[in-house]
């Protein structure tokens, strides 16, 4: 029962906040046919973490610093409404409604099934979320490196579901899941608006572009479904890794593999709020009755804002959506020269806008940016040919969006003549493909060109169908800028690219499944009133030879979300449960009761000695501090080492946790705690596993206490030798 209450008290205040974020939203959205409404429950998030954050500066990081940032949203948007009384149609509300709310208890069903906080980097993500909701201050301590700090991470992710957890006491165990949840019910939503705006209010649009971005998958969930139920072949890692994994030595994540994956990685995170900073470019785009992109100084504040959330979420979405941002903002004064014919004040207008959005994106996350030292990558690099993507392997991952996004630019081709330049377009790619070696240069180059030929025509107009051709040209960048760079991160060899594709290549996703959807719904009105009987034969044999691929590839990408859902609950086996830690209680009982106890009874951020070894990453290692936050002297190594963290004081680490439980000397022991200020020594059964633990020491009540006992047993450091 007290799970059930923590789910409609967590539901009911994100619709709570929502409904008070609306009139700010509807002054960042009033061009759209929805006025901004599936972006207010994300706006709210983003308003209420960034000020509690900010706050936290002088009043510490507390239940009391986030409700009084409500507080503040409350009143800042009641003056706003009193000043405009923008409320949604009926319509509007409902559908949205129906949308945030069956996103959100489908995926929770999901999660119920999949709940384990356990393998693959889940610890790092759950060590992360516990370290940001046991803060005081910012930024939060390195809970894998004792003294330490998240001076190298983006955690604002992790922050907007703590500080709503915080708000509600959720245990951290169910909130990792409702996270989940929220995060995949915010994105429909915003992505049911996105359709619903860019189709000037069509439903069915707004939800096709919601599923087909967010449940869709690409070919290899086909081609894993043959091998694993007709030719009977065993897939590596079960059914549903491969798909992200088509392209060598990389990660190509799309949504639902993320989702469904369970990691509560930043890029998850972040899907919603790049979807919102989306949603009010859009909204900027269509904006053709006044010569300013913002109505107000509260418009720029909010979408500035907005933007600037998206580094220190996740760093790598920054510059593609401030990219985005300035080539929006420069469409927007194109095409108010093209009307106008003054040159200087739109050239003026343009610099006047994107210097403040600069600013305002930045400086009021300047304390962040001031205690952020990344040290994980150091420059780009060029990618050697034969770590290249491949045709087949893009057209794997991409082929519905691009055979809807293809079929759609090519009607802008109205004249023979074009088709000709275009025909001769291709050739010139391939030719380039060739001399460059990048294969892929002979699809992303015709793109490129289409879409930005379909850009520029939009200009005078700025219509929606200019705005997604908008991303399908950066999607093509993105994809081009992949094939020729990488960044150059800890990770070499065939792996050098691994990380800037799994990054970049999620904005490809949402940029052309977007495109794709919107695509269809054009395609649709502009041969439904065709009559076949109008049309020469073969017009009508092509278009039926159209119809069975469309239906082919969208059958065949419908495959990996039904078949990976129902295949993951079935390789977990897991009792319904919204606790993460449910499963602890099967593997290791005395941890679980042990860790609960920590929970519920140690405050702050004492240092607490665990086991960890060097080859410690992504094992069961490092599961105290994962799952209570509390520091602990070395956690995963391997992590740490990719942080930048020095190599000699890692094993220097190592070495000193292996003598603090093996020695046999209480001065010996009690120095080394003392340099990582110990608090807590921890001892269960994967301790004994791993060292030959001396107790003896322990027993002596002038230095220890035993404030835990069971199978497991926790000391409490009284005084320093």
């Amino acid at each position: 029962m007290l799970e059930y209450l923590h789910v409609i008290l967590w539901f009911a205040f994100i619709e709570i906040l929502g409904l008070i974020s609306v009139p700010l939203a509807g002054i960042a959205g009033n061009q759209l046919a929805d006025g901004g409404y599936s972006a207010a429950r994300t706006l709210g998030i983003v308003l209420v973490t960034y000020m509690a954050w900010l706050f936290s500066y002088v009043l510490g990081f507390n239940r009391s610093t986030i409700l009084i940032s409500v507080l503040l949203l409350c009143l800042i948007s009641i003056i706003v409404y009193r000043k405009k009384r923008n409320l949604p149609k009926k319509k509007i509300l409902l559908s949205n409604e129906l949308v945030f709310a069956a996103g959100f208890f489908f995926f929770l069903l999901i999660r119920m099934y999949l709940s384990e906080i356990y393998r693959h980097e889940k610890f790092m993500d759950f060590a992360f979320l516990n370290a940001v909701i046991r803060t005081s201050s910012f930024p939060p301590a390195d809970p894998w490196f004792a003294g330490g700090s998240l001076e190298f991470y983006y955690y604002f992710g992790y922050l907007s579901v703590g500080v709503m957890g915080n708000l509600f006491s959720v245990e951290p165990s169910m909130l990792f899941n409702l996270a989940l949840a929220l995060t995949f019910a915010l994105s429909l939503n915003l992505l049911f608006g996105f359709g619903y705006n860019l189709t000037h209010g069509n439903l069915r649009y707004g939800l096709l572009t919601a599923l087909s971005v967010i449940l869709l998958g690409n070919l290899q969930g086909l081609k894993e479904f043959i091998s694993m139920y007709f030719t009977k072949e065993t897939v590596p890692m079960g059914y549903y890794w491969s798909s992200s994994r088509v392209i060598p030595y990389t990660i190509n994540e799309f949504p639902y593999f993320s989702f469904i994956h369970g990691d509560l990685h930043s890029h998850v995170l972040a899907i919603p709020f790049q979807l919102l900073v989306l949603a009010f470019l859009l909204n900027i785009y269509l904006r053709k009755d006044s010569n300013r992109v913002f109505e107000t100084t509260l418009a720029l504040l909010i979408f500035s804002i907005s933007l600037g959330f998206l580094f220190p979420s996740n760093s790598w979405d920054f510059p593609v959506y401030f990219g985005l941002t300035s080539a929006v903002i420069l469409a927007f004064y194109c095409g108010h020269y093209i009307h106008s014919k003054n040159l200087s004040y739109s050239f003026a207008g343009f610099l006047g806008t994107i210097l403040p959005v600069f600013i305002f994106s930045l400086l009021p996350y300047l304390p962040f940016y001031l205690s952020f030292k990344p040290q994980a990558a150091g420059g780009f690099d060029f990618v050697p040919p034969e770590l290249r993507t491949t045709v087949e392997e893009f057209l794997i991952l991409f082929s519905l969006f691009l055979f809807l996004t293809f079929s759609f630019l090519t009607t802008h081709l109205e004249s023979q003549r074009k088709v000709q330049y275009f025909i001769l377009w291709v050739g010139i790619s391939t030719f380039f493909a060739r001399l460059w070696s990048i294969s892929l240069l002979v699809i992303l180059f015709p793109l490129l060109a289409l879409s930005f030929y379909s850009f520029l025509k939009d200009l005078p107009e700025r219509s929606s169908a200019g705005f997604v051709s908008l991303l399908i040209v950066a999607a093509a960048f993105l994809a081009i800028l992949c094939e020729v760079i990488f960044l150059d991160d800890s990770i070499s060899g065939s792996f050098a690219r691994m990380n800037t594709v799994f990054k970049f290549y999620m904005h490809l996703w949402i940029f052309l499944a977007i495109a794709a959807s919107y695509s269809y719904y054009q395609l649709y009105l502009r041969y439904r009133t065709q009559s076949t009987n109008s049309l020469p034969p073969i017009r009508v044999y092509g278009k039926k030879v159209w119809a069975i691929s469309l239906a082919l590839l969208v059958l065949s990408c419908s495959v990996f979300p039904v078949v990976a859902t129902f295949t993951r609950i079935e390789d977990m086996n897991a009792k319904p449960s919204l606790d993460g830690m449910e499963y602890m209680k099967g593997l290791d009982r005395g941890d679980y009761d042990a860790i609960k106890w920590i929970q519920e009874n140690i405050k702050g951020t004492p240092v607490i000695l665990e086991a960890s070894a060097d080859d410690s990453s992504y094992r069961y290692i490092s599961r105290v501090s994962a799952n209570t936050g509390l520091p602990t002297v070395i956690g995963w190594v391997g992590h740490e080492r990719f942080w930048g963290r020095n190599r000699e004081e890692i094993r220097t680490r190592l070495e000193d946790v292996n003598s603090i439980y093996s020695t046999s000397s209480k001065k010996k022991a009690l120095e080394l705690m003392n340099k990582y200020k110990v608090s807590y020594v921890y001892i269960g059964q994967l301790e004994r596993q791993m060292y030959d633990v001396r107790t003896d020491k322990f027993e002596d009540k002038t230095y220890f206490e035993l404030v835990y006992q069971g199978s497991v047993q926790i000391y409490k450091v009284k005084k320093k030798f």
